[in-house]
Parts: C-alpha cells; structure tokens; sequence
C-alpha cells in the first residue's frame, strides 16, 4: 500500500517557481530560433538580391556584344526587378594594341591612331539598396574586340599580348586568334564562327616526346550556343601485343540533321592489332596506352573508310604501316614484341579523350603579325581559308598564295606567324552532301565540314635566305625549365632580326600529318614531305644618310617558386625608352619573351627601362650612349 506522504509526492503539480524557470528558458529557445530564421531570410534576400545583380550586368554586357562596334559607348540604365530598383552604370575605354595592350594616354599608342581601337574594355556597375537600407554594388569586367566580320566578342579579363583565351568563347581576343565566319554572306547577322582559340598551342615536353593541346570553338550567334573541341596529339613509343578484341575504331564528326555532329558509330570496339606503351621508355604520356592500343586499323575499317591513318600500302590485316626511326632513317617494324614509334590525335569527348583520325594537313601560310592584327588582312586570310576548304571539298586545285605578304621595315625585330589549314576525312554521304549545298550556292556550306586552322609558329621550322640582312629565330623545342643553365621553359621561332639595308626571304617548313601539329620527326613515311610558305622582308637601313639601329632581346622569367613563367605573370610588362619607341611582345605559355626598340637613328643617347609591379628585372634598365650598332639585351624578370 502508498502511503499518504509518497502519493502526494506523485501527485503534487509544478510550483511558480519552477513554472517561471521553465517559460525562461522556453523564451531564450524561442528568441535564438527567431533570431535564427531572421539571420537566414536576411541572408536569402541578400543572395537573391546579388544574383539578380549579376544576371543585369552579365545581361548588359551580353547586350553590349551584340551592338555596332563604332556604337559601343558608355552609359547608364535603370532596372526594377522584383520591385527594386538596380541603377546600372558601364564605362567603356578604347584599347590599342601596339605590342601591348595601351589605352588612351599611353605614351606608346600607335600614331597615327587607328579610327577604331582595336578592343574596348567594359567595366560595369550594378548599385541597389538592400532591405534595411544598406547600399550594395557589384561590378564585372569585360572585353569588346573589334574585327569587320563581327567577330569581336566577349572576353572575360582583359587580353595580355597575343594571349591564349581558352573555353569561354573570345573571338578576336587576340591579335593572332582567327575566327573564321562560317557564311559566304557578307550581310548575315546571325552566323556561325569557328577559331582555335589558343594563339599558339600549349606545348609540354618530356624526354624527346611532345605532348600538344589546343582548342577550338564554334559558336553559333543565332542559338548563342558553341562546339568546343578540345584536342591533344601526343607521340609515343609503343610495342606490338598481337591481335586483341580490346583496340577501338576512331571517333569523328559527321552530319545529322545537316548539323556536324559526332558519329555514333565512332569509338567502337574492333579485333585488330594492338600494342602497348614501351616499357623501355620512362616519363611517357600517360594517353600513350590508348595511342598505342588503339592507333591501328583492319581490313573492315579500310572498307568503311574509317581508318586512323592514309597509307599507300597496307599489312594483310588492313593495319597501315608503323616504322621506328634508326640512325635518322624511318624503318618499318612488324611482330609481335617490336617497338615502333607513334604518335596520335584525340579529343575530348564526355570529359576523356577519346581517339580521333590522324590530322590531314593542306595548306600552310607565313605572314607577319601586323598582316593579322590589321582587321583587313585577318579579313583576306578568313577568305583565303574558306578557299581553301572549298577546293579540297570539290577537288579542285587549292588558290595561290595571299599577295601583299611581304614586309618592309627598319632594323629591329618583328615576330612572323605560321598557320595551318586542316581537313578531316569524311564519309562518302558526308562529303556529297557538302558538295551538293556547295553546287546549290548555299552560303554557309563550310559549316558542315570538319575543317581546322592552327596556329604553327612555335612547331614549324623557320630559315631565312640572307642572315647577314634578316636572320629568324628556329630554336629546339624546350619546355623544361632549368634555372642553373639560365632556361626559362620557354623558346623562340619565327621572330626577325632585320639587321641591315636589303632583303631576306623567310620559309616556313612543317611536315605532314601529325608530325605538323607535334614539331617532330615523323613516325611514318607518309609523313616526310612538307608545306613551305615564304615571304620577302626588305630592311630600310637608314633614313637619308642616317645609318638606324635597333635594340632588341629575350625577357626570361621565373615565379618565387622557381617554375616557369605562365602569360598571366607577363601581362602588363613594360617596356620604355627614353625618346624612343619600343615594343613587348609574348605569343604563347612556350614563346618567349621579347621587346624590340626599332629604328634607332645612329648617335642617339637613350636608356631602356623595364618594370612589372611584384616582379624584379636584371638589369631593370640599360643606358646606351651614341648608338652606333645594332644591340641586344636578355632581361631576367623574377616574381618577388
């Protein structure tokens, strides 16, 4: 039984006391989760309040890309969004390229000025006033790049000198970089454009085999959509394993629904030879397992004309020929367990690369920069371009050279540009269907053909006829830094020395095939013929009875930690003289630095400076006194 004082025990309710401590500690509970869900609508708000602020002024500078040119101007706009107001202001600045991007008071902009500037920078401005009445802004840079055949687009930062804009579609962000119109009317609006995005492609080296990437973009005005294409050729060092189930057929372009498209049957299993990287070999690529695996064909590719590489003459497989290069002499290999040398093409497809045909090469052009800078002759050379595909569609002889390629200029250095036109092989359907839009005169025909323009200046060979008047630069391919033998990662090709009064022809030499692409020895025997292209440098050595002189050199860098410079660490390198002109040039991640002072009348007394903010020079100036001769400087530029 409960006894009376144990059953009022249980029974009892709370005293006031305890009722006030407990409504205490609900209310502090209470007053956090208030606070709580204050602090995360505030911070929602805000975060929508900025994304809107963003898509405004990610919207002004798409709008600004799709206006005139010559009207692109600044100016100010006010938004309501969601009941609240975005008060939007851009400023827009003229940019000149001159060796350098310079903009307006610059003491170095061209003179005479351009009646355009080359680009226009963008900043723009978003001001709003947040609940609570807290003023916010934001703000967003952009680049406008001018070429007649509207292709000056957007560009995200600013582009340094002859710069590698990558992914993000940047047609004419660099001087170098040709977007192609893929239209024959010159009225269109709304077209496609194509251009390898990467004025020089990215070059890695190890041991003696080369590893080459590059992009390129087809963007389309009408859908604003893009093709990005993302291609490395790779050679390699391989050895037969026998006949495998495991080797896969190449992948490529064809057309569906009248669209370039890649082919579903690409990148299909295959019985065939195949082989493995050399195991003698170290530090090779690790894509070189699925070039050596895969680079191979048979009898049923053959059939189909789907093959990895043209041959002459064939194994009784099908397999086209592999050789090894021996004592300077390719020389042909077969069975299982032999080595043999290899390169190969792939592109990224569904984030991995995947194998592609072997590059066909067609035509090769050298000119000057300044020939691509001037939007008439990118203009010339894009039509040249689509000439070119269109004879090799129709089978046609390819048109002559461009004329007006020639240069003439005064003691100094001036950088020469190679490039490369491209075809890949198309299915019989593929290729009649081409020909049928080309015969029924539609105008944006070259839109269906699987063609590519490369830049080929750091990977072709380049001599020059009279050195003594205009040598050229042809260094060996190094991208491996070594500080302690004064290397940088970097080297030089196709930059002019002109020197004295005459005149010197300048060739450019690239070999077929892969071999083009990779500035290497070719690996198959179809691959030893070359493309040439030349053109005439006449150097003007004196002004009157005023002998001129230059003064030129390499700028080598390193970061603090000792690795090779990147283009972004070169951006805003300056380079000046006293009461002369000079330049600062960098065309790629392996071109090397260079400035140029040309035109020097002899006897002048000048002092050449060099500065990047956080970076140390040696020597960070050089003084001259009565200039009596052509000279030449190496600058070692070091991040602090």
């Amino acid at each position: 039984m409960i006894s009376k004082l144990a059953y009022r025990a249980q029974t009892r309710g709370f005293t006031f006391i305890e009722v006030l401590v407990a409504l205490a500690i609900i209310a502090v509970g209470v007053a956090g989760l208030v606070s709580l869900q204050r602090t995360f609508m505030q911070s929602s708000v805000r975060a929508t309040e900025r994304s809107a602020a963003l898509e405004l002024a990610q919207h002004r500078l798409e709008s600004l890309r799709f206006t005139l040119y010559e009207d692109i101007a600044s100016g100010s706009d006010t938004v309501v969004r969601d009941d609240k107001s975005y008060n939007l202001t851009w400023s827009v600045a003229p940019q000149y390229f001159n060796g350098q991007w310079l903009t307006t008071g610059d003491a170095n902009l061209p003179d005479p000025l351009p009646p355009e500037p080359d680009a226009k920078s963008v900043v723009i401005e978003v001001a709003w006033q947040q609940r609570g009445g807290e003023d916010q802004t934001l703000s967003l840079e952009g680049w406008l790049g001018r070429l007649t055949m509207r292709d000056g687009g957007l560009a995200v930062t600013a582009p340094p000198p002859r710069n590698e804009p990558r992914v993000v579609y940047n047609p004419g962000a660099a001087p170098e970089v040709i977007a192609v119109r893929l239209t024959e009317d010159d009225s269109a609006v709304a077209y496609q454009v194509k251009e390898t995005t990467r004025p020089t492609p990215t070059v890695q080296r190890t041991g003696d085999k080369l590893t080459v990437r590059f992009d390129t973009v087809t963007y389309d005005e009408a859908t604003q959509t893009q093709r990005v294409e993302d291609f490395v050729t790779v050679n390699c060092s391989c050895k037969f394993t026998g006949f495998d189930e495991g080797g896969l057929t190449p992948n490529r372009l064809t057309l569906v629904d009248g669209r370039l498209a890649l082919d579903p049957d690409g990148g299909k299993p295959a019985r065939k030879i195949t082989g493995v990287p050399n195991p003698d070999v170290a530090d090779q690529s690790d894509l070189c397992s699925q070039c050596c695996r895969d680079h191979h064909d048979n009898s049923d590719m053959v059939a189909a004309g789907r093959v990895y590489k043209h041959d002459t003459s064939r194994n009784q497989d099908g397999n086209h020929r592999h050789f090894r290069m021996e004592n300077g002499v390719l020389t042909q290999v077969t069975g299982t367990g032999s080595i043999y040398d290899e390169s190969c093409r792939m592109r990224r497809i569904d984030g991995w690369y995947a194998m592609y045909p072997d590059w066909q090469f067609y035509a090769l052009t050298a000119t000057s920069a300044d020939y691509l800078i001037d939007p008439a002759g990118a203009a010339t050379y894009t039509d040249y371009v689509r000439d070119v595909v269109k004879a090799l569609v129709m089978g046609s002889d390819l048109p002559a050279e461009l004329s007006g390629r020639d240069m003439n200029v005064y003691p100094g250095g001036y950088q020469l540009i190679g490039r490369g036109i491209y075809l890949d092989d198309m299915s019989a359907e593929h290729e009649l269907a081409v020909r049928q839009a080309i015969l029924s005169n539609e105008l944006d025909w070259i839109s269906k053909v699987p063609f590519y323009e490369v830049n080929l200046t750091l990977l072709a060979d380049w001599n020059a006829s009279n050195t003594p008047v205009a040598s050229v630069t042809n260094e060996p391919i190094q991208t491996i830094v070594d500080p302690l033998q004064d290397y940088y990662g970097t080297y030089s090709r196709g930059r002019v020395s002109a020197n004295s009064s005459g005149v010197s022809n300048m060739t450019v030499n690239a070999k077929m095939g892969n071999a083009s692409v990779l500035g290497s020895q070719p690996v198959h025997v179809n691959e030893q013929g070359s493309l040439t292209s030349s053109l005439n440098v006449t150097v003007d050595g004196e002004i009157g009875d005023v002998p001129l002189y230059s003064i030129t050199g390499n700028i080598y860098c390193l970061q603090f930690n000792g690795q090779a410079c990147k283009n972004t660490h070169y951006r805003d390198v300056s380079v000046t003289g006293v009461g002369i002109e000079c330049t600062f040039s960098k065309q790629g991640n392996a071109d090397t630095g260079s400035f140029a002072c040309n035109g020097i009348p002899a006897g002048t007394t000048t002092t050449i400076n060099f500065y990047k903010d956080g970076f140390t020079f040696d020597p960070s100036s050089k003084a001259f006194l009565l200039l009596n001769k052509n000279e030449t400087v190496d600058v070692i530029m070091q991040e602090n």
